[in-house]
């Protein structure tokens, strides 16, 4: 996951899954939301945000 942050938003430049596992990249409005998702319906899910400078969460389920 490539992430560019700005000032003024956040971006994704590029998202590759591993083998088995799908990408989907959400920006609505505020963070960037990348979700991984495996067969087996497992997540691995990014949220990034430019919130006086850069921060990202991970989540796993």
């Amino acid at each position: 996951m490539v992430v560019r942050y700005r000032p003024s938003g956040v971006e994704a430049l590029s998202a590759t899954p591993t083998d088995g596992w799908s990408v989907a990249v959400e920006q609505p409005g505020g963070p960037l939301v990348v979700n991984f998702r495996n067969a087996e319906g497992r997540l691995s899910r990014l949220e990034a945000t430019w919130s006086n400078g850069p921060t990202a969460r991970v989540i796993e389920k």
